[in-house]
């Protein structure tokens, strides 16, 4: 009888454990890329996760979204006492439930986090629904971009008939988001692995802001901000403001062609005589920034960038320090050109600009976004819907 040799007698089962192993990679990956809303969470950004729930929301400063945007860089409020209290409901499809229910909507918005309005009791729609006395349905969802819109106006925006559809269109970022990939790439086996150990790890510790010479932390933000005889500590994200200035050839660029095409989307699903409106949305640092104590806003002004279109027609960013102000303010309205300029490309829509509205209450002194985030608090929103109640009330 031969006896076996040695390396014989592991290497078998060693080959056998590896080839388990490699077998149970092989349909995890399978499972992860069949299943991956189910094992890694939403991958794409249209996914609304909301659907037939209800929330107590208790909004404070320390909520606001700057501290994720900008960690370490802003100072934690002295004063964390809540702004409001208040519940939230989502209908089925995971939309937000109007303050008051009517029979009909002839009336419907679409957009991102400003038309949802997470972080107020009363969001645009339903200020807009007290203004014109009928429905106002509300298809807004955090984190929608012009692709997002498309989708849902397709499916939504002819439920019922309809007067106005309206596009609560945000420039801080929704022309960036023209041309991003999806949340997650799970065609990508990589990328879904990598989400699923993102999900599975403890979350890392929030970063520190540096030490100054007296070991106390040395903080970017929040800004002093005067206007008048008002004083506010303010928290800017300056890459909303970045995207205010587009180039003269941006029309041409890809963003702009999955704007037309969200128009487009719009235009397929409702029939011609129904009136359509783009409300376009300035950022809070489009409106504040001009207020920032000079010293401060010098800093701001020195890192700077501005929109540029790359070789393959992408909008992107290069540095564009700020060297005269008066004509960078002036500039930060072409944005809203761009936006005008698509519009005029088709019959049937309006836009509703709520940049002069805003501009004219800050230099009032009122103050229209949450101190620590860059959404509407709810006087901006009560805003929004006067301005828009009287444009809808001229006609299309």
């Amino acid at each position: 009888m031969t006896e076996q040799h040695p390396r014989r007698r592991w290497l078998v089962p060693l080959l056998l454990s590896a080839g388990g192993a490699m077998c149970a990679l092989a349909l995890l990956t399978a499972a992860l890329m069949l299943l991956p809303d189910m094992l890694i969470g939403p991958t794409q950004w249209v996914t609304r996760t909301t659907a037939n729930r209800t929330m107590d929301v208790t909004w404070r400063p320390s909520d606001g979204d700057v501290f994720a945007a900008l960690p370490g860089q802003v100072r934690p409020p002295a004063d964390d006492a809540p702004y409001a209290a208040f519940r939230i409901a989502w209908d089925t499809a995971g939309f937000r439930l109007p303050a008051e229910p009517h029979g009909a909507y002839p009336v419907a918005v679409f957009g991102d986090s400003f038309t949802e309005g997470f972080n107020v009791e009363r969001p645009y729609s339903d200020g807009l629904a007290d203004a014109l006395g009928v429905g106002v349905r509300n298809y807004g969802y955090r984190a929608y971009g012009p692709v997002e819109v498309a989708q849902v106006a397709g499916e939504f925006a002819a439920a019922e008939p309809r007067q106005w559809v309206l596009w609560g269109y945000f420039s801080g970022n929704d022309l960036g988001d023209a041309v991003r990939g999806p949340r997650i790439d799970a065609r990508s086996p990589v990328a879904a692995w990598r989400a699923l150990f993102d999900r599975l790890r403890p979350p890392s510790p929030t970063p520190t802001a540096p030490p100054d010479e007296s070991g106390a932390p040395r903080y970017n933000q929040p800004l002093p901000v005067i206007i008048g005889g008002s004083y506010y500590d303010l928290a800017f994200v300056s890459y909303y403001a970045w995207w205010q200035q587009t180039p003269p050839d941006a029309a041409s660029s890809r963003n702009a062609d999955v704007v037309r095409a969200a128009l487009d989307a719009f235009d397929a699903a409702l029939p011609p005589e129904t009136c359509r409106a783009v409300v376009f949305i300035p950022p809070k640092e489009r409106v504040y920034a001009r207020y920032i104590v000079e010293g401060d806003r010098q800093f701001v002004n020195a890192a700077n960038q501005r929109v540029v279109t790359s070789p393959g027609g992408t909008l992107t960013f290069a540095p564009a320090p700020v060297e005269d102000e008066a004509a960078y303010f002036d500039s930060l309205y072409a944005h809203r050109d761009l936006i005008a300029a698509l519009l005029a490309e088709r019959a049937g829509w309006r836009l509703i600009d709520l940049t002069p509205a805003f501009e004219a209450a800050a230099a009032e002194e009122r103050l229209l976004y949450y101190p620590y985030d860059t959404h509407w608090n709810q006087a901006g929103h009560d805003l929004a819907a006067q301005v828009i109640a009287e444009a809808i009330k001229d006609g299309c």
